[in-house]
């Protein structure tokens, strides 16, 4: 299974109850989602090396980007991991980016991550 097939499965999961185009539409932002992700990702690291974290993390902020398009303005609640959004919240789609932005800190090139000493 690709990456981008697993993050659109990954993301599928966090907002089960999408449409047939709307899944299509959540497919090709999955894929934007995988690209940017990557592209961001250190020098010494591929998408693999980080690949459960990478794989959530891409889900969310494809997510986030079709709550911000309105294509989920139909979807009650929204979970992923620990983390349970409903509808109605303000914020829902920049509370998932920033938890995804710390899931992967440690993995980016312009990430900020506490490390233990």
């Amino acid at each position: 299974m690709s990456l981008t097939e697993q993050v659109f499965n990954q993301a599928r999961y966090m907002a089960p109850e999408l449409t047939s185009d709307q899944q299509d539409l959540l497919n090709t932002v999955c894929q934007a989602a995988v690209s940017s992700l990557e592209a961001r990702l250190r020098d010494n690291l591929s998408a693999e090396d980080c690949q459960a974290d990478f794989v959530t993390a891409a889900g969310m902020y494809a997510v986030a980007a079709m709550s911000e398009m309105g294509d989920l303005s139909g979807m009650e609640l929204l979970t992923a991991g620990d983390v349970t959004v409903r509808r109605g919240h303000n914020g829902a789609a920049d509370y998932l980016r920033s938890q995804a932005q710390l899931l992967m800190a440690p993995y980016l090139k312009d990430g900020f991550a506490f490390l233990g000493v």
